[in-house]
């Protein structure tokens, strides 16, 4: 992953205090980076989806922290990534089976929706355990961004 402009670190304890300060920072960045606005409202899903389980599971036992990067990855196409950290118990949410979306809601077991949905929303996503560190990122393309200025080769 070939990142440029930095990456921007927010750290803070894993409490729901700290979601909305995680949102405006995250929202923020996606901004500064390119993330068209139409997208925002998406972001804001996937972040809180993400950030409330680590919230509520990550620490069954004890206070923990939470992490969160993001960066802009170039390439083709470029990207806004984020990445989320937690020193919880290792736990993969994305090798969580498929929730049935045939069921009825009021047959449908509790739980699972949420991360099915990220998945669905977001360009890229990954999960790896290091150190016992559990990292989930995700990415969103970007729109190419168009060179405004014209060159005119005529040959004076």
């Amino acid at each position: 992953m070939a990142e440029t402009g930095g990456v921007d670190t927010l750290r803070g304890p894993a409490v729901m205090e700290t979601l909305d300060k995680v949102q405006a920072f995250v929202l923020q960045r996606a901004s500064a980076l390119g993330l068209p606005a139409e997208h925002a409202g998406k972001l804001e899903l996937v972040m809180e989806e993400l950030v409330v389980n680590v919230i509520n599971y990550a620490y069954p036992d004890r206070q923990g922290d939470i992490e969160v990067q993001c960066l802009l990855q170039e390439g083709r196409p470029r990207r806004f990534c984020v990445r989320l950290r937690d020193w919880g118990f290792a736990f993969d949410p994305l090798k969580r089976e498929k929730p049935n979306t045939e069921l009825g809601f009021e047959d449908r077991p509790i739980g699972d929706l949420g991360i099915f949905l990220v998945v669905e929303m977001v360009d890229r996503i990954s999960y790896k355990r290091g150190d016992n560190t559990n990292e989930l990122a995700f990415c969103f393309n970007l729109p190419e961004v168009k060179c405004p200025v014209t060159i005119n080769r005529t040959g004076h």
